[in-house]
């Protein structure tokens, strides 16, 4: 009786925390597009007693409101107003609540808070991260230095980096157990299922599918990010009921996938990333060296006889595939953009131009099609086109490849293109190239991290040592998709993007310290 009182007292604070924040987010906010009855209209003051809801509920359940914040992570594009026109976004303002709340309880308690970890402890948890933690701090903060908006470097700064890697540390104190991780796990993937619904609706209502998320390609990759940890409980060997359970739950993202203009998730993304957790999935060596060769052999043969039509679908989807009115295709314009961050990057390779300041280098405002009214006639601003138009002074030189052999491309005619479209590139060009080497060193030890997991776990004596794999596979499978589909966008210097790829960072270092396995010599 106990044990089922607490369960559904669990499962209360829960809804009231979800409950409160989202109240405090819809009252009064006039930046929600999306219908939502009359609450945007509403006085903002009768928002204030649901944040005092949620500040309680927090206190009480401190772990719960941190597993819970990837629920509101979809939401930036909306941010609050929350004290004299001072916007945040709902991730923002549960990161710094429950910031507040640590912060005091510790200061309260000191020895007896139960999430306290000394220093040595949590750099232990963190060990070999460190220093790429730190170098690529700093060549953030450096490269604010030469940053030619430096008010928009500054919030980039905050929301990209400080507010993720403090979510990390929240992560790292906070969350415990395996309740904990799984809650944190189901909250992200909940967050990708509830845009999901959201765009089945607005398509079936309007024929379009970026809901309040934004673009299409920003639906595709907050999928690459909570998709695949439905994908890892389906293909795992847990319950078989909560498995049917989320395989149903997937089935709205894969409608909205194939309804989604983006392909790098439909088509590059999630095949690899499927084929990745079924091979996975299968524990016995031989039937995976047997299956795969005749996966192989079958795929080969398939090809030979459909070569032509395979050939002919992947002309029209990748070489070809959203062609405009000046037969431009998607695929033209990102390498015009790889090449306007090749030549950024040889003008200024060690300390980048600065986070969220590639646009100022980019298109000159001055030759932006429709933009002569927007400037008097001794070349002052009187009315901006684009925002980045009246943020951005003006630069020595401007990187677009506007023309190639004497024709145009037509890069001008999307002139507010805010970063170069490769996940690498981007960090290089807003960071430089300390950053980028910090970035890197994340990526090769988070796999190097997933392969001593797994090697670790069939060894060990380790209880629920099922559960630990699957969110290991989880994890790794989203930074999987949305590695690749960086490679064509931008799936990081994000204000949602970075919050997702570090609560992946953090689940792994979680699943480590918890099944005990070594720093030194994880593969033994």
């Amino acid at each position: 009786m106990g044990t089922r009182r607490a369960f559904w007292r669990d499962r209360l604070i829960e809804g009231g925390l979800i409950l409160s924040m989202g109240l405090y987010y819809l009252i009064g906010n006039q930046n929600i597009k999306f219908p939502i009855g009359t609450l945007a209209q509403l006085n903002p003051w009768f928002a204030l007693p649901f944040l005092a809801i949620f500040v309680v509920l927090c206190w009480s359940r401190l772990s719960f409101a941190v597993a819970l914040l990837p629920l509101a992570l979809p939401y930036y594009l909306a941010p609050k107003d929350v004290i004299h026109s001072a916007e945040f976004s709902p991730a923002e303002i549960v990161l710094w609540i429950c910031v507040g709340v640590a912060a005091l309880q510790l200061l309260l308690k000191r020895q007896h808070w139960s999430y306290r970890l000394s220093w040595p402890e949590l750099r232990q948890r963190i060990r070999p991260f460190f220093w790429p933690v730190v170098i690529f701090v700093l060549a953030a903060l450096i490269s604010l230095i030469g940053a030619s908006s430096y008010r928009d470097a500054l919030r980039a700064f905050r929301q990209e980096i400080l507010d993720p890697l403090l979510y990390v540390v929240l992560i790292l104190l906070c969350l415990r157990s395996r309740q904990d991780l799984a809650r944190l796990l189901g909250s992200l993937f909940a967050s990708g299922l509830i845009i999901a619904i959201m765009a089945i609706i607005q398509h079936a209502m309007f024929g379009q599918t970026n809901t309040v998320y934004g673009s299409d390609p920003s639906v595709g990759l907050l999928f690459d990010y909570t998709l695949p940890i439905g994908l890892a409980i389906v293909f795992s060997r847990i319950s078989w009921k909560i498995r049917l359970l989320v395989l149903l739950l997937c089935i709205p993202f894969i409608y909205a996938l194939l309804h989604n203009n983006s392909r790098g998730s439909a088509i590059a993304a999630f095949p690899v990333v499927l084929l990745f957790i079924i091979i996975l999935a299968i524990r016995n060596h031989k039937v995976l060296l047997v299956g795969g060769t005749i996966a192989i052999v079958i795929a080969s043969a398939g090809y030979g006889v459909f070569h032509y039509k395979v050939n002919q679908v992947l002309y029209d989807t990748v070489i070809n595939g959203h062609m405009d009115q000046n037969h431009v295709t998607t695929l033209q314009r990102r390498i015009h953009l790889w090449q306007s961050a090749e030549a950024m990057i040889h003008d200024q390779p060690l300390f980048g131009y600065g986070l969220d300041n590639w646009i100022c280098h980019y298109a000159d405002p001055r030759v932006v099609p429709s933009a002569d009214g927007n400037f008097t006639k001794d070349g002052g601003l009187k009315a901006p086109q684009y925002s980045w138009m009246l943020s951005c002074p003006p630069a020595s030189h401007y990187y677009i490849v506007s023309e190639e052999n004497g024709t145009t491309t037509h890069m001008y005619d999307e002139p507010g293109l805010s970063h170069p479209h490769n996940i690498f590139l981007h960090v290089w060009v807003s960071i430089g190239i300390f950053g980028l080497l910090a970035f890197i060193a994340f990526l090769i030890l988070f796999f190097w991290l997933f392969a001593g997991i797994l090697r670790y776990l069939p060894g060990r004596i380790v209880e629920q040592s099922e559960h630990w794999r699957w969110m290991a596979i989880g994890a790794t499978a989203a930074m999987l998709a949305g590695l690749i589909q960086g490679m064509v966008d931008s799936s990081f210097l994000a204000q949602d993007l970075a919050f997702c790829f570090w609560l992946l960072v953090a689940t792994l270092l979680i699943i480590r310290a918890q099944i005990g396995l070594p720093w030194r010599n994880p593969f033994k």
